[in-house]
């Protein structure tokens, strides 16, 4: 799927104990059992339905019909990711509780006064919401699970042994991460609009002269910083700061980059490095508590 909202997925290492609807008294009315624990139907469907019509908001009424690999549609994907997800989040829960962590229900609390400030107000979320035409009762749900992630991903950090020395490690290793660069774009629907504004493109100061004109025919993207691997730095085929790229298609736009400054701190490239080698060894902890634990899927 074009970008997921979903995360979780699990590993090809999880190994499925399967069990058909009609042998186990633990299928009726659930889609999987987790070390004994269940994950009702009722959870499923409601957090499928917000993801369904999120979607088919953002990406069109087809999209999810749309067949994306021989025989599968972006709906068969999202079905089995949302199980996948439901499933590691249980594994997520139940970590916690083995070591005498209590989740938290003040953390979804947290994070829907975060998206309420973003939006601008608690009605700005509501009408959000509303437009999905879905309910406070499946997005709460939604919340719910992103806690727990969150929640369990804080007890990681507190609790793993990892060195300094080892991230210094990983950072000389990956060259990639010795250098930041940040850009702007932009962005067409028309190739020909596009053309027109690239002939009139002669230096930086033309291209930065364009990002704040207050009448548009274009959108302009302001990126974070980013890393050579980043998708638009690739396609765009420069990485010199001041230099204008080609006019290059992505996902049906026209679009025109340029890099306007670089991050070369090592300081700041360490604390980045830092967060993204701790979230590669998270994964690696997770997927070991998935293999461990005992799961039977009823879908």
């Amino acid at each position: 799927m074009k970008r997921k909202i979903i995360k979780t997925v699990l590993f090809a290492v999880l190994i499925f104990n399967l069990s058909s609807c009609t042998s186990s008294k633990h299928s009726e009315g659930n889609v999987a059992l987790v070390d004994g624990v269940a994950i009702s139907s009722d959870t499923y469907l409601k957090e499928l339905d917000f993801y369904q019509k999120y979607y088919s908001q953002k990406f069109g009424e087809g999209y999810l019909d749309q067949e994306v690999e021989r025989g599968k549609t972006n709906k068969d994907i999202l079905e089995k990711d949302l199980v996948d997800s439901l499933v590691k989040d249980q594994v997520m829960v139940n970590d916690l509780k083995a070591n005498n962590i209590k989740v938290d229900d003040n953390v979804a609390s947290s994070l829907r006064k975060d998206l309420e400030e973003k939006l601008g107000g608690k009605d700005s979320l509501k009408a959000n919401v509303k437009a999905l035409g879905t309910d406070e009762n499946k997005f709460n749900q939604v919340l719910y699970n992103d806690s727990i992630r969150k929640q369990h991903y804080n007890y990681y950090l507190s609790h793993n042994d990892i060195k300094d020395s080892e991230i210094l490690e990983y950072y000389k290793a990956n060259e990639k991460y010795h250098k930041e660069y940040k850009y702007d774009v932009l962005v067409f629907d028309d190739k020909n609009e596009a053309n027109k504004i690239h002939k009139n493109l002669k230096s930086p100061a033309d291209f930065k002269s364009y990002l704040n004109k207050p009448v548009q025919n274009y959108e302009v993207i302001n990126s974070d910083f980013v890393y050579n691997d980043d998708p638009l730095l690739k396609e765009a085929g420069v990485l010199e700061k001041d230099e204008i790229s080609d006019i290059f298609k992505h996902e049906d736009k026209y679009m025109i980059l340029m890099i306007n400054s670089y991050n070369e701190n090592e300081n700041d490239l360490l604390i980045n490095v830092k967060d993204i080698y701790l979230k590669e060894k998270y994964e690696d902890y997770l997927n070991k508590l998935v293999k461990k634990s005992k799961i039977r899927l009823f879908v």
